[in-house]
């Protein structure tokens, strides 16, 4: 039924596939390109053969007899010096001492026209470093600090507590609580402690002095609360917040912090303290979360100025976020939608400071930490810095 002239067509493959593979290829139906019977302009393609006339080759200092082009080889007459090659060899030496200066010049002609179309280059984006003639000459504390002591927290006094002191705190939990001077030639003691407590949960990120005692926040997001205002024989004791742990990602690092509690006339009970929390892999922002019924929410963030360093300080002043920067200025970032932003300028002394925390004392004044490296010797020294 279903032979070469079959009269039903199986299924499967449409006509057009099926009926040319299994047709019978007679000689009628293949054509070969030496074939006799094809026209004369159906043949494959073949390289063109240069030819030259008499006066051309002479012309050129090419020999006229070109006959052994087709046949491979290579002959030439003496005048000529060869198939294919030029006249004057000294002409092609020269050509190839050029092409190194040629490369170079196409090099740079690339690159002025890639710079054009990219516009200007980082190195021009980026602002240049200019004295603050406008800001005021920095007043440094005289202060007794004890020695070795490298502070990078500044925490000021609640005004609810009456008295008219800062901390300053390392990262591993050694501090100091320092009296502010009321004159300029005032000098001053600091009374030096260690935080007890803090074992395995890693360094201090941030901290606050609040009305129950100091508050801080660990690297690893873990919160510890210090009851009191002083220490007892140089010991400060501290346990586990009653707070959650932090809301940061697993194997994330906190490079700056700060706490800020609810004020006592709050409306909504509900309501718990809010934080500022900069993580080390997202240095742009400041991210704020409050507790909320034992649970921290995120309550918006806070762009953190460029130029900022690895670790900028942190700290709250009322309803502002202080950003503090290492080269001393002092970013003040109201968290209340619709407010003014405001800026401290940095000390105009020239003096080269490290900056590290800034705090707003009892009575209104902006108070910076710094170090200093000393004219003598590799340590750096603290200093406690007010502006007029």
């Amino acid at each position: 039924i279903l032979g070469p002239d079959s009269l039903m067509k199986p299924p499967g493959e449409p006509p057009w596939i099926r009926d040319t593979k299994y047709r019978h290829f007679t000689p009628a139906m293949v054509h070969l390109s030496a074939g006799s019977d094809l026209p004369e302009n159906y043949r494959l393609f073949s390289a063109s053969k240069a030819r030259y006339t008499d006066e051309a080759a002479v012309a050129h200092g090419v020999s006229a007899d070109l006959s052994a082009v087709d046949d491979g080889s290579h002959g030439a007459t003496a005048s000529a010096g060869g198939h294919r090659r030029l006249a004057n060899d000294g002409a092609l030496e020269e050509l190839l001492k050029l092409v190194p200066e040629l490369g170079e010049l196409v090099e740079k002609a690339t690159a002025a026209s890639s710079s054009q179309e990219a516009g200007p280059s980082k190195e021009l984006l980026q602002p240049v470093s200019q004295p603050n003639f406008m800001a005021s000459s920095a007043r440094v504390q005289s202060v007794a600090w004890p020695a070795l002591f490298e502070p990078k927290l500044l925490l000021c006094a609640p005004k609810s507590i009456g008295q008219n002191k800062i901390v300053a705190l390392t990262p591993r939990g050694v501090g100091a609580i320092v009296p502010v001077a009321q004159h300029d030639d005032e000098q001053v003691h600091a009374e030096t402690f260690a935080l007890d407590g803090l074992n395995m949960a890693g360094k201090i990120a941030g901290a606050a002095w609040t009305q129950q005692g100091l508050r801080l926040i660990t690297s690893v997001g873990k919160m510890l609360q210090c009851d009191g205002h002083s220490h007892t024989d140089g010991r400060w004791p501290c346990q586990a917040s009653e707070h959650a742990p932090l809301p940061i990602p697993a194997g994330s690092e906190l490079v700056a912090a700060a706490f800020k509690e609810l004020p006592e006339d709050a409306k909504a009970a509900s309501q718990g303290p809010l934080v500022a929390l900069v993580l080390k892999n997202f240095p742009k922002f400041a991210a704020l979360y409050r507790s909320i019924d034992g649970a921290w929410h995120p309550e918006g963030e806070v762009h953190v100025p460029p130029h900022s360093g690895s670790r900028p300080g942190l700290s709250f002043d009322g309803d502002d976020l202080l950003i503090t920067l290492n080269g001393g200025e002092v970013h003040r970032r109201p968290i209340a939608r619709g407010e003014a932003r405001q800026f401290h300028a940095s000390p105009a002394d020239g003096t080269t400071r490290e900056f590290c925390s800034a705090c707003v004392a009892g009575q209104g004044t902006l108070l910076r930490l710094a170090l200093r490296k000393g004219p003598s010797s590799a340590l750096w020294k603290p200093e406690l810095i007010t502006m007029p």
